[in-house]
């Protein structure tokens, strides 16, 4: 190996050293970051047990969050609905939502849409939005309710007046439609662009389909607008 293949060789493996301690150094930061993290989540858990345990509402909501993502503790459903259903007792609304949907997908529970229904409804009726959105869903879907869509359209419109983006989407989509309301396109696409506004997607991809004079349903394909 002549000077100038031994040089660019060398300099080569240097580079290749540098390459490895670097991200072997930014592999550590983020195990130690990670760490500091889970530390700090650990430490939340344990302050809001303490609190839940004394019968505080929003801490049990919380702790069953944390419980339900994993979060600072195990994951365990089980334990979710437990803390979920203390708070919610207590007529905690974020907690009754959360419980309610603990019921509707199974988890930690047997699935119960009539216990759904219960605890979304009690939720909605003291104004959470995402319960209100949650319980047009339930009527949508006819889960736990007869379906009826003009109760659905009644809820996500609340729920919309409050700014839930998903609420507008889904509303939008029923006025597009005549679901439960008379049909009516200016409206819907009203509904589109404060939902798209906010950061949806589905209402971007409204917005689009109906520019180009396609069905905004993705089920449809691209049958055309009805």
């Amino acid at each position: 190996m002549n000077r100038a293949s031994s040089w660019l060789f060398d300099t080569k493996r240097r580079w290749v050293i540098v390459a490895i301690t670097s991200m072997a150094l930014i592999g550590a930061g983020i195990l130690i970051r990670t760490d500091h993290k889970n530390r700090q989540l650990a430490k939340q858990a344990a302050a809001y047990r303490i609190r839940a345990e004394q019968g505080d509402a929003e801490s049990q909501f919380k702790l069953g969050s944390m419980y339900s993502r994993g979060k600072g503790v195990p994951q365990n459903y089980g334990e979710a609905v437990r803390w979920y259903r203390k708070s919610a007792e207590q007529g905690y609304a974020k907690a009754e939502f959360n419980l309610g949907s603990m019921y509707r997908d199974g988890r930690g529970v047997l699935q119960d849409y009539a216990e759904a229904e219960h605890w979304c409804r009690k939720a909605a009726e003291q104004g959470d939005a995402r319960a209100e959105e949650g319980l047009g869903f339930l009527y949508y879907r006819g889960e736990g309710v007869s379906q009826d869509y003009g109760e659905a359209a009644r809820w996500y419109r609340i729920s919309a007046e409050q700014g839930d983006v998903n609420a507008q989407y889904v509303l939008g989509y029923l006025y597009y439609y005549g679901f439960g309301v008379q049909r009516d396109r200016v409206q819907a696409h009203d509904l589109f662009q404060q939902a798209a506004a906010h950061g949806s997607e589905d209402a971007k991809r409204a917005l689009e389909c109906s520019r180009k004079g396609i069905s905004i349903d993705p089920g449809a394909g691209l049958s055309g607008l009805q």
